[in-house]
């Protein structure tokens, strides 16, 4: 388990504010706590960003900007034991991606609702969370007599760190500040708080929500209980450990391209294996195996001198199948590469049939020229129900250069979609045992 080395002294308290659900009143929850200095945990579903009432990515980006930790939440807040395991896995790694890929630091996770068994437990850690973080299991002044007043430091479970539950519209003043005194009083240790929408009045009315005279009341009486050793922390400062990378789910999709590095060229000829120099029409035009890659030590490039027609491109060798990849009909593929030009370029497409001839299939948009390399990605409509193969590439049309290097091919329908039925998830956002929030 990965945890602060810090240990907390007798009476100490860390209290962390979090703010679920990503939303846009929350801003204002911010510049309040940012006025005195403090910062919170903001967790994010991805998949509602920007959505009305909703945080957009910009917004997100500056909270982190402004020292906020932000974390996961899921895509779209689903009550997760509801869900298959592999839903489970999109849900909460594919918004752990998204975010990191989005260029936020992500390591703490909400359970929506508080909801989870040892399957969801186990689906975090693989997603490479260092923490998560459940609602309730702490003493509250109408339950949990048996339960502590706060979480110890480290967690019993990093993966089911305790809460008093969600604040709601009726919690008051006083509740809040006895969730930190009865920890002081008691040993000390660490109150999460856990806030929702951030108004009052709150038009329409908010069950899960929090004034922000009550907000702003509770950090200027809780600012100066610094002196006795109370302090604000984020989640993952309390938690520590180190980033740890993605992990989609379904595993990244498997690469159907041969020597999609172009590196390998085992006849000398300077076309690399299982890709060939295409074109027709009336043109002029030379190809070269240039040093001048991406990666490794080889690209192609290719330049047209003059054209009255056709194109000139590389794609993937049109053979039988020792390095055509197979086709699916109905599905679609991903192409993407990395390329550089002085004009527009486009991805082109091609396809094998039952009779072994190959025929065109279809193109991409005209992609910009870029002076560095770049890389470009463009997904097919389903392969025809005649395809048996396929063959892709980069097609050049005008007069100008283009060189190109690492590319990839992915099938994006060979693994199951997402479960229908997210929709829905939008009208049940409850906490466990208690009414629906917003």
């Amino acid at each position: 388990m990965n945890t602060t080395t810090r240990a907390l002294a007798p009476g100490q308290v860390l209290v962390s504010l979090n703010f679920d659900d990503g939303l846009a009143s929350q801003l204002q929850a911010a510049a309040i706590l940012e006025v005195r200095g403090m910062r919170g945990t903001f967790f994010i579903n991805s998949g509602r960003l920007g959505q009305s009432g909703r945080l957009t990515l910009a917004q997100v980006r500056a909270l982190q900007d402004a020292g906020h930790e932000i974390g996961g939440h899921t895509l779209t807040h689903p009550r997760l034991t509801t869900l298959s395991a592999d839903d489970q896995r999109r849900e909460i790694c594919n918004d752990r991606v998204a975010l990191l890929n989005a260029g936020l630091r992500v390591t703490s996770f909400a359970y929506p609702f508080g909801d989870k068994d040892s399957v969801t437990r186990q689906i975090v850690i693989d997603c490479n969370y260092n923490s998560a973080r459940e609602s309730g299991g702490l003493r509250t002044p109408t339950g949990g007599s048996s339960n502590p007043y706060a979480e110890t430091v480290p967690p019993a479970d990093a993966y089911a760190i305790r809460t008093h539950g969600s604040l709601q519209d009726t919690t008051t003043l006083d509740t809040m500040k006895a969730y930190v005194t009865q920890a002081e009083n008691s040993g000390g240790g660490w109150v999460p708080i856990v806030f929702h929408h951030i108004c009052g009045p709150c038009d329409p009315p908010q069950t899960y929500s929090t004034s922000p005279a009550v907000l702003t009341a509770f950090l200027d009486w809780l600012a100066p209980r610094a002196s006795r050793g109370t302090t604000v922390a984020l989640m993952d400062t309390v938690i520590g450990g180190t980033l740890k990378p993605p992990v989609s789910w379904p595993p990244t999709q498997s690469q159907l391209f041969k020597n999609p590095s172009l590196e390998s060229d085992s006849n000398g000829d300077g076309t690399p294996d299982c890709w060939q120099r295409g074109g027709f029409g009336t043109n002029t035009f030379t190809w070269a195996r240039t040093s001048d890659a991406h990666s490794g030590g080889w690209a192609q490039r290719v330049s047209i001198t003059s054209i009255s027609s056709g194109d000139r491109k590389l794609i993937s060798l049109q053979d039988s199948g020792t390095c055509s990849p197979a086709a699916t009909a109905g599905h679609r593929y991903r192409i993407s590469a990395w390329y550089k030009s002085n004009v527009p370029v486009r991805f082109k497409a091609y396809y094998r049939d039952s009779a072994g001839v190959w025929d065109y299939w279809t193109q991409g948009p005209l992609l910009p020229a870029v002076s560095s390399y770049t890389r470009a990605e463009w997904t097919t409509p389903g392969a025809p129900s005649a395809a048996r193969r396929l063959s892709l590439g980069l097609s050049l049309d005008r007069v100008g250069t283009l060189t190109m290097d690492d590319f990839s091919l992915t099938d994006i329908d060979a693994t199951a979609t997402l479960r229908e039925g997210y929709a829905r998830v939008e009208a049940e956002e409850e906490e466990v045992g208690v009414p629906a929030s917003p």
